[in-house]
Parts: structure tokens; sequence; C-alpha cells
């Protein structure tokens, strides 16, 4: 009897150690620990904000002959995202970039909201990007932007990511400028558009960080080719997106840059777009806003440009 005692005791203890032996086995190694795909698409399920009454269904079908094969497809907030990225990064950019915007927007400057559901497209390699613009847009190949666009005609925002750009961010900001300020003026549109492309999410807004755009800005300071803001606000497209463009959007940019930091841009932004009828340059609430003749502000502007030492 004991000796039966004995091998009945010694086959449950080998049971109690098989299975502590099996819970080690299955812990995940360091192949194990990089999240599979199929594992971040209920990740990225996990992130989608969808709001009722946004026909996001209507949109993906429209898309369904032209979206490349392999690529994720999101519902989030105002817009619906295909990625050609990994689904890792895609969640990151979703999560960031493109919340980020959304609130910024939504909090501190627009009433009115896109009405309708915006596709985003995401690629990381050019040639990819570049196919697939060249496929379903008519936009000669010359003219396509390496880092991305918002399609007004189209509704659609294509973007080409480079981690140091703010593509993203610059696309999403023309989407809600467009819904709520129609009317604004190119070099004001993507005056604001740069500023949140590089820029920091605190306290619910984007504040914009010293970027690269002050490049142009110092070359036309040392050639001598600086011209003065009544001359970027009255300036109309043609001559906006010709051969100047890089200055004019940084020197938009900066401009929208000193406002945020004095806490003025934001009644700037207001201002502007309720007076657009009667002021339809700007200058009239830029003076206004900020109590300074125009030509204070220039040399303001000169100066706050020239104090960035990077």
């Amino acid at each position: 009897m004991a000796k039966s005692l004995i091998i009945i005791l010694f086959i449950i203890l080998s049971i109690l150690l098989g299975c502590g032996s099996y819970e080690s086995d299955i812990k995940p190694d360091a192949a194990d620990s990089i999240i599979t795909r199929n594992d971040i698409k209920e990740s990225l399920s996990e992130i989608e904000e969808i709001f009722p009454g946004s026909d996001y269904s209507s949109v993906i079908r429209e898309h369904s002959d032209q979206i490349p094969d392999g690529m994720s497809v999101t519902k989030f907030r105002h817009f619906v995202i295909f990625s050609d990225m990994n689904d890792e990064l895609t969640y990151k950019l979703i999560d960031n970039d493109i919340r980020n915007a959304s609130d910024a927007m939504t909090n501190n400057y627009v009433n009115k909201l896109p009405d309708v559901v915006t596709p985003v497209y995401l690629f990381e390699q050019y040639d990819k990007y570049k196919e697939f613009v060249m496929d379903n847009y008519d936009i000669d190949e010359d003219d396509i932007s390496p880092y991305g666009f918002y399609k007004i005609s189209k509704n659609v925002i294509v973007v080409r990511y480079v981690t140091w750009k703010g593509s993203i961010t610059h696309e999403i900001t023309h989407r809600f400028i467009k819904a709520d300020f129609p009317e604004a003026p190119s070099w004001f549109d993507e005056g604001f558009a740069s500023l949140n492309e590089k820029a920091t999410f605190r306290n619910g807004n984007l504040i914009a960080d010293f970027s690269w755009r002050i490049i142009p800005l110092r070359r036309a300071i040392n050639e001598n080719t600086y011209t003065g803001l009544k001359h970027l606000m009255q300036t109309n497209d043609n001559e906006l997106y010709g051969k100047r463009t890089s200055y004019y959007y940084g020197q938009s940019r900066y401009l929208l840059m000193y406002l945020q930091e004095n806490g003025l841009f934001e009644k700037y932004y207001r201002n502007f777009r309720d007076n657009f009828n009667k002021d339809n340059t700007g200058i009239k609430q830029l003076e206004a806003v900020t109590g300074k003749s125009l030509k204070t502000l220039d040399a303001e502007l000169l100066d706050y440009i020239k104090s960035f030492k990077e």
C-alpha cells in the first residue's frame, strides 16, 4: 500500500513539474517578441475611431480599384488611412501625427470640421509612391512633390513618409483649413501647414519648433533678395508656387511661429477667417492683432529670423 502511494505521488509530482516546464517553453523569445503582422492588424483595429454618420464604406469602395495590394485600411476620425508601411509604424503615425494634428486643429482653431471622409495614402518607398500618383492622378512626373500632397479636387491626401519631413501633419492641417477657412490665401495655408509639420504636441496644441525652412530665408538675407511681408501677403498662387516657393513657405511659417510664440496666432487665425471679406490679404488683421504697423513687424520678423543660431 505504501509502495502504491509512493508511485501515485511520483506520478502527480511528474505531472506538476511537467506543467511548469511547459509554461516556460511558450514564453516568447527574441524573435517571438516582434509583433507579427496579424497581431498588429488587431492593434490597428483597436486604434480605429469611427464617427457616427461618417461614410467610410463609400470611400473604401470608391478607392478599391486603386488600392495597391497589401495595404492596411484603418478608419480614424475624418479619415481612412491606406498604408503601405508596416503596421507598427502605421499605428505610430496615426496615434501621433494624425491624432495630434486633428486634436490641435479641432481644439484651438477651427469651427467647422470636414464633412466628408478623406482617404490618406501612406507610402515609404519613393518608387511606389510615384507609380501610384502617376497611375491615379493627373500630375506630370516633374510636378510630383517628393513628400506628398493634398489634392483638393479629389479630396485625397497622398504622402511619402520621411521621418524628418512632417508631411503627414502638413497635409492633415491643409484638410482642416479647407473645411473651416476655404478662402484662405495660399501663403497662409502653406505657412500654417508648414508650422505644424515640425512641432511638439503640448497642452492640446502643436507648438512649432525650429525647422529647416529657415534655410531659404537665410540665403535670401545673405544675397540681399529678402522681401517684406506685404509682398508675401499679396502674392498670387503663380508666384507663390514658382521659383521662390521655398522662400515664401519659410517666411510665412516663421511669421506664424513668431505670432504663436507671442500668444497671438490663434486670435489671428480666427480674425483673419472671420474678416476675410474685408481683408483678403490678412494685413489689416495682422496689424490689429499685434498692435503694430507692417513696417515694424517686418523689422521684428527679420530680427526674429536672425535670432536662430542653429
